[in-house]
């Protein structure tokens, strides 16, 4: 082949991709079929004290806005429903620095994130099992869409060792 025949393939090429638009748009990711999607991309733990970190990407094509504290659920590993505590702040679990920090409105335009975390110590002080999340639901304010927290790499599933405590601290939108 000549070097036009190459050039007109390439520009064919291209021409196909432009016209087929973005190879994954927001109604084509199950994980985003609210427009947002909810990832953890790491647990730290140290002396029974575990943080958890959280992030709400934008995939949809409208700016989200975010003042206040995620909407979380808990599931076991038969997702059936936790009695869990939810509270906004560390809820004196300890002292972690800016997880007190009061809402600040925020705007996420499409493309990008915001974050938040979990806080809760592994501690049983009862003969009964443990509580252990194996499922997150999450939704960006009160009555918004409860989707899936998907982990990501490292660690790959949820695992939330609550013990005996019932309690769970929830740090607000932040950036």
């Amino acid at each position: 082949m000549r070097h036009g025949g190459k050039v007109l393939t390439a520009i064919a090429v291209l021409a196909g991709l432009v016209a087929s638009g973005p190879v994954a748009q927001a109604s084509e990711d199950p994980g985003c079929a609210a427009g947002v999607r909810f990832t953890s991309n790491y647990t730290e733990a140290a002396s029974g004290l575990r943080v958890m970190s959280v992030e709400v990407a934008n995939c949809g094509t409208e700016a989200l806005q975010l003042n206040g504290y995620p909407q979380v659920s808990l599931f076991d590993a038969e997702q059936q429903p936790l009695d869990v505590a939810i509270l906004q702040g560390t809820g004196g679990i300890t002292v972690l620095d800016g997880f007190d920090d009061p809402p600040q409105p925020i705007t996420v335009q499409p493309g990008e994130s915001a974050a938040s975390a979990f806080v809760w110590r592994n501690t049983n002080t009862s003969l009964e099992p443990p509580q252990v999340a194996k499922h997150v639901e999450l939704a960006t304010a009160p009555g918004a869409v409860q989707q899936p927290l998907i982990a990501v790499a490292p660690q790959r599933s949820i695992h939330i060792d609550l013990g005996s405590t019932g309690r769970m601290g929830v740090r607000a939108w932040y950036r």
